[in-house]
């Protein structure tokens, strides 16, 4: 009986000092020898350069007996794994017309950027794994990715830190009180530093690497982390990290952090100059304590989400699937009109969801939706992203199983859609739902926040969820809010009694548009269906790309409890509460912009 050999993926690494790239291209290495049926192999290009480099390079890759080689010899069954400048040594080797599956971990968007040495590699033949949805999509604009782009997030091994009433455990008791992570911002970070200086306030300004265990023990010793990455930062970890860690973090806005910090809810973004970032460290050093463990208890989460094993689980299935990838070509781009009757290859199983806000008329949009013959729609609310059990490790494979028991096949459809009026409040399913599909249209629907508010109370007494007077209602919002620990529960706070939070439309909007471009958000304003409601489904119909020509009567919108001239002093009382909130509304709706980066 023949025993088949496992299959061989081979590493090379060029190692003069520690960077945050080499520790994801060392969690790679450590992948395949968890996949049952793989082996590794790894190639160091000269001697360690001293002593030190040297540990930590084997602690990094830790290579068993014939594991280290001293040149690639792949086999005809094996893989080759290149990252960053790794392709200088694959010309090197001559293995340029090689036919075996290549894989192309990439790290940063100047891949994207013409001109660079990066860039000039896209032309090589491989599966590109991306660090962030951000990278991919800077890879995919170029045009040039000879292979499949694919996204992995990275993940951290790190576990997250405990959080208890105050925030992380044993907070007060760090040493540090500020640590600035600036090697990659030098200029930047020495600014901060004479600032905090001469504010009188204690911190440690890190200019260069240190050893990756001294720089995890530091962090673990600090309250605030002000972590500094170039704008253009494909995933940058140490921010990560610092959330794992149990730190306040401070960052910058980069484009492969957008889809994991979040201003207020994980973490604290500043403008990239030292007033900015100093007086955003004085704002944390003052943080009560329930909104530094809110803060900590959302970062705790992502850190969970962002787990190694999720990154190592995704990378087993490529590697599992690597045959077929190896000979699939990008997919064409898909057409913005969807074609009668048929639908595209390879497309998810939703075409596009109606993601919000609550009381806002969603289900009759969604009735009238159902009522083209080009559109199949989902008879109720999906609610699969929202799930109590819903999980970041769920494959679009998965999702979209699914979403097959909640769509019926519709003889001649070419588009399928569903209603989630949730998915819009909660600040994580965004990027869910851009891990998803990059090319999924959203609708919104916004009502008066004062008439949603009122409309939102009624339905919860009405559903015997409400038993407290609308005043004590809009009193006790934000103290049931912050007691709730899972949203996503049945019967949480956030989709029971966010009277108020739910019309904040602008937060809600802001992170839409951090996860899709502007042109596949389509905003309709309750108030014009009800007017004009002709106009306004040939303007729906006109963004899915189905026939203008079918007509759909109207009906009545809202049906439910009339509160007539009831809540008088209520409704001035929340219409003053929500002036600024108006006013934000305005500026996003009006402001130019082309989505995430």
């Amino acid at each position: 009986m023949s025993v088949t050999a496992p299959r061989v993926v081979w590493f090379h690494r060029e190692y003069a000092r520690l960077t945050g790239g080499h520790v994801k291209h060392a969690h790679y290495f450590e992948h395949v020898s968890r996949l049952a049926g793989y082996s590794r192999r790894i190639v160091f290009d000269g001697a360690a350069v001293d002593e030190c480099l040297g540990r930590e390079r084997a602690a990094l890759w830790p290579a068993a007996c014939g594991e280290r080689a001293t040149r690639w010899q792949p086999g005809e069954r094996d893989i080759l794994f290149l990252a960053g400048t790794d392709w200088r040594y694959h010309a090197q080797s001559g293995l340029d017309d090689i036919g075996i599956p290549h894989v192309n971990l990439i790290q940063h968007v100047r891949h994207g950027h013409p001109g660079t040495e990066l860039h000039g590699y896209l032309d090589k033949r491989a599966v590109r794994i991306c660090v962030s949805e951000e990278v991919a999509d800077a890879v995919r604009a170029t045009g040039r990715a000879n292979g499949p782009v694919l996204a992995i997030p990275n993940g951290t091994d790190r576990s997250p830190a405990q959080v208890d009433v105050n925030g992380s455990v044993g907070f007060d008791e760090r040493a540090e009180t500020v640590t600035i992570v600036g090697y990659k911002r030098g200029d930047l970070a020495a600014a901060l530093s004479r600032r905090l200086d001469e504010q009188g306030i204690s911190h440690l300004a890190l200019g260069d690497f240190i050893g990756r265990d001294a720089f995890l023990g530091l962090l673990e010793r600090t309250r605030i982390a002000v972590c500094l990455p170039r704008s253009e930062e494909g995933f940058y970890l140490p921010a990560l990290e610092a959330m794992a860690a149990g730190c306040t973090v401070i960052t910058l806005d980069c484009v492969g952090n957008r889809s994991f910090c979040r201003n207020g809810h994980n973490c604290l973004v500043a403008e990239p100059d030292p007033e900015s970032l100093a007086r955003v460290v004085g704002h944390a050093a003052g943080l009560k304590p329930p909104n530094r463990r809110r803060l900590h208890a959302n970062a705790a989460d992502t850190v969970q989400a962002h787990s190694l094993e999720t990154e190592r689980k995704r990378f087993h299935e490529v590697l599992l699937d690597i045959d077929r990838l190896w000979e699939e070509t990008a997919p064409p781009a898909r057409s913005s009109v969807a074609p009668a009757g048929s639908r595209q290859p390879g497309a998810r199983h939703v075409d596009f969801m109606i993601v919000g806000a609550q009381k806002c008329g969603t289900s009759a949009l969604a009735r009238f939706l159902a009522a083209h013959p080009a559109i199949a729609m989902a008879a109720r609310e999906g609610h699969v992203f929202d799930a109590p059990d819903y999980s970041t490790d769920w494959s679009a494979a998965e999702i979209d199983r699914r979403y097959a028991r909640r769509i019926d096949d519709k003889p001649g459809a070419a588009l399928r859609g569903e209603s989630t009026p949730f998915y819009m409040y909660l600040a994580d399913i965004p990027m869910e739902l851009r891990r998803y599909s990059r090319t999924l249209k959203l609708i919104v629907m916004l009502r008066d926040p004062v008439e949603r508010a009122l409309s939102h109370y009624a339905m919860e007494r009405g559903r015997g969820n409400e038993t407290r007077p609308l005043w004590l209602a809009l009193l006790a919002e934000p103290w049931r809010r912050w007691r709730c620990r899972d949203p996503r529960a049945p019967e949480s706070a956030a989709r029971r009694h966010s009277y108020r939070s739910r019309g904040l439309y602008s937060v809600q909007l802001r992170n839409l548009f951090a996860a899709f471009p502007r042109d596949q958000v389509l905003v309709v304003q309750t108030e014009d269906l009800l007017q004009r409601h002709d106009e306004v489904l040939e303007k729906v119909f006109v963004f899915l790309g189905v026939s203008v020509s079918v007509r759909v009567p109207p009906e009545i919108v809202f049906a439910g409890v009339d509160l007539g001239g009831k809540h008088a002093l209520m409704r001035w009382l929340l219409r003053l509460s929500f002036a600024k909130e108006s006013r934000r509304l305005r500026a996003i709706l009006t402001a130019p912009g082309e989505g995430p980066g």
